[in-house]
């Protein structure tokens, strides 16, 4: 197979090591030429993959049309808010039956869409197979050749499975679902309860604490997705329950991250303008609360943390407020 990476960040990198690890013919395109030139003279990605050597078989490039012609399989690996530019930009070099695959996680900002859609509305009408991989993968893991897996949501399981043989190796496990919706909304929404586990982290309120939001956290992504048409069982595994726990527990966790530094004062202004990573959770939040509230989904976590980032409301009084709601059967 013919693997093309669009997006050069930490995960697309790791992303790259591990198709060339699978035995792919594979190529990262990078936008920048002199980003290009610093990981062709180091083998080395210093700028978000520091200490992860690069193979000698992976292609580094920035001519996109050559990038893209030849690739049988594309990964779209950029921050969400870029996803649609990135497709604009190649869609003139892409071609009928050629698989792509969306591993960014989030949801698009101007427009509340999510990211499938914009796919779609980029790439349907070429014919491309489309599909997502999610599931509890830290790039700085991966890219060391730690244990980790991932799944594939696709409408087409033919077509999943053959991302599933290009990904697929001893140390990266590759699953495959029909439930494209559960997988991406599952892969979004768990960014927001990271937040809120950063600010659980914060204040030092304890492993119950911390507990008892996960819980209710994947009952709230649960529920939502539901809504949306995915499966409850989608959010058991890989792309649910295996990533909101990766995230909310890793150091390496951008979103977990960002809610301990709510948690000490800062606001969300503050953060963004002092990170170069993207926060998916920041936007993440204040749209699914909208769908949310389009869709009569009671989403309560969801709701507080919009609280704390949009109307400054402060982390330890929403969590005041979630803690004082009325008493509920668990499984409602």
């Amino acid at each position: 197979m013919k693997v093309c990476i669009i997006g050069s960040g930490s995960w697309g990198t790791a992303l790259a090591i591990k198709s060339v690890v699978a035995g792919n013919d594979t190529t990262l395109y990078c936008r920048r030429p002199e980003f290009r030139d610093e990981l062709i003279e180091y083998r080395e990605n210093k700028s978000y993959l520091p200490g992860v050597a690069l193979p000698n078989e992976l292609v580094i490039s920035s001519d996109l049309q050559t990038s893209i012609e030849q690739a049988d399989i594309v990964l779209i690996v950029t921050p969400s808010i870029h996803v649609r530019t990135a497709l604009q930009n190649l869609k003139q070099f892409a071609h009928k039956d050629q698989i792509y695959v969306l591993c960014s996680k989030g949801v698009e900002r101007n427009t509340g869409k999510l990211l499938t859609t914009v796919m779609k509305e980029e790439l349907a009408s070429i014919g491309c197979h489309l599909t997502v991989l999610s599931g509890p993968n830290h790039a700085e893991e991966i890219g060391r050749n730690l244990p980790a897996a991932a799944v594939v949501g696709t409408t087409s399981m033919e077509i999943g499975k053959k991302v599933q043989q290009a990904l697929h190796s001893k140390k990266f496990r590759i699953y495959t679902s029909d439930d494209y919706i559960g997988v991406e909304l599952a892969g979004a929404t768990k960014n927001v309860i990271a937040l809120a586990a950063g600010i659980v982290d914060g204040l030092s309120l304890g492993d119950n604490c911390k507990a008892l939001l996960l819980t209710r956290g994947l009952h709230e992504m649960t529920r939502f997705g539901l809504t949306m048409g995915a499966r409850k069982e989608t959010y058991a595994g890989l792309a649910g329950m295996g990533d909101l726990i990766a995230t909310c527990m890793s150091p390496h966790s951008r979103n977990r991250s960002a809610g301990q530094q709510l948690a000490d004062g800062k606001t969300m202004d503050y953060i963004m303008n002092h990170t170069n990573m993207v926060v998916e959770g920041f936007f993440a939040t204040s749209i699914i609360r909208d769908m949310a509230i389009e869709y009569h989904v009671e989403m309560p976590i969801t709701q507080a943390l919009y609280e704390v980032l949009y109307e400054e409301k402060s982390p330890r009084l929403a969590l005041q407020e979630l803690m004082g709601r009325d008493s509920k059967i668990e499984v409602s």
